[in-house]
């Protein structure tokens, strides 16, 4: 079942948009509290930099403590542990298993998605010669190709889904995991045929004029749940409240990310990033949901695509896998703002 707050913590939570927040004369809140969060100085997460930069966690009383780790594995255990309160990061296999064994553990809001329409955020590419000379320009010419690529993930799905439509499987390509900086001299000296690359790495690598857009992701996937955030029971269960806070914080640093391109916001990402300005501006910015809705039926595809890959023994539901009340209390208590 859902996680669903109460009418008296609703009512709380409408008193704290009235007097939680700071007043006139009033810099901040009475109680700030200390929250820990994965984080990356990737560009996918600008609404959180936005949100940071802007002070809109302390607004409503939260301090981030930002922690970092290698591998998305790390974080999950870290959330399951209760070292971290919140995980920032990527769909995947090890989030859904984490959410199965552990009902304390919930998605809690979008952190970015493929949407037709919009700008190409993520893409497979290929060798401009291949491409060019008509070599490769379909799904089943990918055959016998050396991709850099890994197996599991997002980018994992979208180049299966793509080489599944010309009957091709991984088992018909070599394929090889690298940085994007052997990638780049992997396509200039022709030893690497084809990548997935997400921005800013496929700006960088069209620069080089040496790779051609083979598939688009939005092209591929259609609307695809990429980027989450995932809250555990101490947000859930234990201090709802703070929960819907960050939550609060959080969908307004996406509602001034989804201004665009402004040069505040170009102006935050770029310190946060290291990217100079100009880059920025250039890079295609993936979409976040307004209101923080997860796309659940593309995550269902997900799922049910690593059980066929060996890589998750069971699907979750959508009541198991979101929990939809922090983002409609934090819509609450921003419309009471």
């Amino acid at each position: 079942m859902k996680y669903k707050l109460s009418i008296s913590l609703l009512l709380l939570i409408i008193f704290l948009g009235g007097c939680g927040k700071p007043q006139p004369g009033q810099d901040s809140p009475d109680e700030i509290i200390t929250l820990r969060m994965t984080i990356s100085d990737n560009l996918s997460y600008a609404p959180l930099f936005i949100a940071e930069e802007e002070g809109y966690f302390t607004k409503y009383g939260i301090q981030i403590e930002y922690v970092t780790t290698k591998k998305a594995a790390d974080s999950i255990a870290m959330l399951s542990s209760g070292k971290i309160d919140i995980y920032a990061g990527t769909l995947n296999a090890g989030l859904i298993n984490a959410i199965q064994v552990d009902d304390n553990i919930k998605v809690v809001a979008d952190r970015g998605h493929t949407e037709p329409g919009t700008c190409t955020y993520q893409a497979i590419v290929v060798r401009k010669d291949l491409y060019d000379s008509g070599q490769v320009t379909a799904p089943e010419d990918l055959n016998g190709l050396t991709f850099s690529a890994s197996t599991a993930g997002p980018a994992a799905f979208l180049l299966s889904s793509y080489i599944s439509q010309g009957g091709l499987t991984f088992e018909d390509l070599d394929i090889i995991d690298l940085p994007t900086a052997s990638e780049m001299d992997g396509f200039d000296t022709g030893s690497l045929d084809g990548s997935i690359a997400p921005d800013p790495d496929l700006t960088r690598l069209l620069r080089t004029g040496d790779v051609s857009i083979l598939a688009t992701a939005e092209d591929v996937l259609g609307t695809f749940q990429s980027g989450i955030i995932a809250f555990n029971n101490q947000l859930l269960e234990k201090t709802p409240d703070v929960g819907v806070r960050f939550m609060a914080a959080y969908l307004e640093g996406v509602r001034q990310y989804n201004l665009g391109k402004t040069d505040r916001n170009i102006e935050i990402i770029a310190a946060a990033t290291g990217e100079t300005a100009e880059d920025v501006k250039e890079f295609c910015w993936v979409p976040v949901s307004e209101n923080g809705t997860i796309n659940f039926p593309s995550v269902d595809k997900f799922q049910q695509w690593s059980i066929e890959q060996d890589q998750l023994a069971e699907a979750v539901s959508e009541e198991q896998f979101w929990d939809s009340s922090v983002v409609e209390s934090a819509i609450l208590l921003l419309t009471n703002d």
